[in-house]
């Protein structure tokens, strides 16, 4: 009787390969994937072609792994094929079978025979909601850190307006002071109720289905002073805008916020039309028009982004106004060569 022959190596990978609850494959060392387990086969929906094929050549081909995932991960195997590293880690996204996507770890491990290196094992784990989960903390202390840096120092120029009249009308006992200081107090109030909601999701803002006249929000809007002084000289227009659906704090502090825009950037002299057309919403006027850059444009709706060292929340805001409401925020140029907001989406109250 002919003695038991002695699985290799790699058979041995096989089987331990086949026993694990994650998907899992073994390669050569020409990086030819020469087994693969069914969780691998039910989580890809690969055919067997490509789960058998040279890796990642063979996927970045079929177009489920881009060239650089492709690049990234060849130059993890290699180190464990060369001898380099025992244990090596690489996360990508990948394209399934059935045109999802993934993010998965994977783990790769070597194979050894006789002190050379003869293949790897490969584990992947589907990490995609962790990855989303780091991503979500990443964008919600970015937003804090922002929030904190435009509380600590934004509030404290009209704070300390408000500080100095209170202490001048304390030593001389005059009250004409309080009136400014009143307002600088209100334009705290204005910042804070702005700061909440950057602090917010769009999708956990509660918004307010009602009719709005958008000609009498306009002119309150530029009667209150609540978003600055208009020029001596500016005009305000309401293109035949009747009401429109939407929350009525919200929409005047977009609307607000974009006719103070227009006013602080439209010139000397400017012309303002508030209006609503098929698109939605709109505040344009004629002044100097968009930067040239396009990476500029792109910035100006970031909170914190201001080109004369304002606030930078005003267009912040109006986005997130319009997120709120389910609608966007588009900015091009307007029919007088100068700058145009657009909450699209926005529609006359039937």
């Amino acid at each position: 009787m002919e003695p038991p022959s002695e699985s290799s190596p790699i058979d041995h990978a096989e089987s331990i390969v086949n026993a694990l609850g994650d998907g899992a494959y073994v390669l050569d060392a020409d990086r030819t994937r020469v087994f693969v387990n069914e969780r691998l086969r039910e989580v890809t929906g690969f055919d067997e072609a490509v789960l058998h094929g040279r890796h990642p050549e063979r996927l970045v081909e079929e177009g489920y792994w881009s060239a650089e995932t492709g690049d990234r991960y060849r130059t993890a195997v290699e180190r464990v094929l060369d001898g380099e590293a025992d244990d090596e880690r690489v996360q990508l996204t990948m394209t399934l079978g059935d045109g999802c996507e993934m993010t998965v770890e994977t783990r790769l491990t070597p194979i050894e025979d006789d002190g050379s290196i003869v293949g790897a094992v490969g584990v992947i784990r589907d990490v995609t909601d962790r990855v989303e989960r780091e991503r979500e903390l990443k964008r919600l202390n970015e937003r804090l850190e922002r929030l904190a840096g435009f509380l600590s120092h934004d509030l404290r120029n009209p704070l300390s307006v408000a500080r100095g009249y209170v202490d001048l009308a304390r030593e001389t006992g005059e009250t004409e002071g309080l009136a400014a200081a009143e307002d600088a107090l209100d334009r705290i109030e204005t910042m804070i109720d702005e700061a909440l909601v950057m602090a917010r999701e769009p999708e956990e803002i509660e918004t307010e289905d009602a009719a709005v006249d958008l000609s009498e929000l306009a002119a309150d809007c530029l009667e209150s002073g609540d978003f600055g002084d208009c020029p001596p000289d500016a005009d305000l227009v309401v293109d035949e805008a009747g009401p429109v659906t939407g929350d009525p704090t919200l929409l005047r502090r977009a609307v607000g916020n974009l006719i103070g825009n227009a006013f602080d950037h439209g010139g000397d002299a400017p012309t303002v039309r508030v209006g609503v057309d098929d698109r939605g919403i709109y505040v344009a006027d004629d002044g100097p028009g968009l930067p040239d850059d396009q990476g500029d444009r792109a910035a100006l709706t970031d909170f914190g982004v201001s080109p004369d060292g304002g606030t930078g929340i005003g267009l912040a805001i109006v986005e997130r106004v319009a997120a709120a409401h389910g609608w966007t925020l588009e900015i091009d140029e307007s029919a007088a060569g100068g700058f145009r907001a657009t909450l699209v989406g926005a529609e006359p109250t039937a």
